[in-house]
């Protein structure tokens, strides 16, 4: 059922590009452990704890991150098997790496260190609130992984200071706890905050 919602996104027969090895997150990986407990935690979740948006577009699914573009987006592939797709996080917008012509932001190679770290090679839930895709066919989540706040990967940068908060409509059932992790962030001059005056 989840793989069937995962093709519908793409259309018959229509598969994503699998990610290029950039090597963005290569030494992170290599001193990550193989991410099997935050698989299991993953894993038994319960699928009515995760915490969603007001009107999903999709039901959850549980992926597995296998390489991060930035702090706010990764490329992921279903558990079950299946194409992968690049996720944009919901709610939050992490200082942007270097483009050219555009040098980076300030505090994007911190951000994109701490989503690699959490993330990548590991099981975490996608979920969803009113609209899957955006302009560019990136897939609009929330990632979850473990319990509570502390496993809600979107909350988690913007608490911590690695993320501003970003509302673009109809995707703003967390809005209001978006700003309240940012302006705590800001208060404690936690990560970008101290760092990037």
């Amino acid at each position: 059922m989840l793989l069937a919602a995962c093709a519908n996104w793409f259309g018959e027969g229509d598969t994503a590009a699998d990610p290029d090895d950039s090597g963005l997150a290569e030494d992170s990986a290599a001193e990550l452990d193989t991410g099997e407990l935050a698989a299991d935690d993953a894993r038994v979740r319960a699928l009515t704890d995760l915490p969603t948006g007001d009107s999903e577009c999709q039901p959850p699914m549980l992926v597995r991150f296998t390489q991060i573009s930035d702090g706010d987006t990764a490329y992921a592939q279903p558990e079950s098997g299946g194409a992968y797709f690049k996720v944009r996080f919901i709610g939050i917008d992490t200082p942007e790496l270097a483009h050219s012509p555009d040098p980076a932001e300030c505090f994007s190679a911190e951000a994109t260190a701490f989503t690699s770290d959490a993330l990548l090679d590991r099981l975490a839930w996608l979920t969803f609130d009113a609209e899957c895709l955006d302009f560019y066919d990136r897939t609009l989540a929330y990632v979850i992984r473990g319990d509570g706040d502390s496993g809600f990967h979107n909350r988690v940068l913007a608490r911590n200071g690695y993320a501003s908060a970003l509302a673009i409509d109809p995707n703003t059932s967390f809005e209001g706890e978006f700003d309240d992790d940012v302006a705590a962030a800001r208060r404690e001059d936690a990560g970008l905050w101290e760092n990037c005056r």
